[in-house]
């Protein structure tokens, strides 16, 4: 028997808005009007970045309790260098993500080897970060104490 899961997805277009259903939830993700959407949600790649501070999240969650660290709360500042010439077609292009910046902010009373600690267990076990770093994706990171 295998411990994998299956995490499954439904979406329907209208237009370029999507509308997604994943068990009871349901989510959209669009474009701008400037990109002829209807920005009723964040575009692809904004949603992206968003799972990957939701999978940190919920990474350093897990680990912080594994390590018993004080951990109160984080906030993350993530941002994504894209060039859209490779989405538009060049081929010498990537039509994703170049580097993503994540800057974390913890709320903890841990001292920093221990906060540096955490981070580098969260960074090897998240797995929207490791499928980033395994596109070859700049990550540059930066974890402080609030």
């Amino acid at each position: 028997m295998s411990n994998k899961l299956n995490i499954i997805v439904n979406a329907r277009s209208e237009g370029l808005t999507i509308k997604n259903k994943a068990g009871k939830h349901e989510f959209i993700i669009d474009e701008g009007k400037q990109m002829g959407g209807r920005d009723l949600g964040p575009n692809p790649l904004q949603a992206v970045l968003g799972a990957l501070a939701a999978c940190e999240n919920v990474t350093a969650r897990v680990v912080a309790r594994e390590m018993n660290f004080d951990f109160k709360d984080m906030e993350l500042k993530i941002s994504g260098k894209f060039d859209p010439r490779g989405f538009m077609g060049s081929p010498h292009t990537r039509p994703y993500f170049e580097a993503v910046k994540v800057d974390v902010k913890i709320m903890t009373t841990e001292p920093e080897g221990r906060i540096n600690e955490l981070q580098h267990k969260v960074e090897s076990r998240c797995p929207v970060y490791t499928m980033l770093k395994a596109a070859q994706v700049e990550m540059i990171d930066s974890w402080q104490k609030a």
